[in-house]
């Protein structure tokens, strides 16, 4: 539990961080990198929470497999949601909105299904 809530704290912070510095310094470029890196974000960090809250049974495997493969999805759509909205509701610059949001999705992703990975791993079968 305190590698992964750690590594969660500090990548956020990390990326954060980065995202006030741009803000302050870039304006509106910065707003759009700074949005879309939060969202992701907060998604990956919630969601390796609830991850680490699940407690392993006899069949315990199966349940991380289901809730990996729920969350992805649900991920993708509340991405998706967020998307829409901010790009309706505020005029951001889109190429730093997407380039920032893809790489922050990609990066949290691949951080999670490391920690996933380990959890598995560890699992009863």
């Amino acid at each position: 539990m305190r590698p992964l809530l750690a590594g969660t704290i500090l990548g956020a912070l990390f990326v954060a961080c980065s995202g006030l510095v741009w803000l302050v310094a870039g304006g509106v470029t910065a707003l759009a990198v700074f949005a879309g890196g939060i969202l992701p974000i907060t998604i990956s960090v919630s969601s390796l929470f609830i991850f680490s809250i699940l407690k392993p049974d006899t069949g315990g495997l199966r349940k991380y497999q289901h809730f990996v493969l729920v969350n992805f999805l649900v991920k993708v759509v509340l991405i998706g949601l967020g998307v829409a909205l901010v790009m309706l509701a505020v005029r951001l610059p889109r190429g730093p909105f997407v380039a920032s949001l893809l790489v922050n999705f990609f990066a949290w992703h691949v951080y999670e299904a490391y920690r996933y990975q380990q959890r598995l791993m560890t699992a009863q079968r």
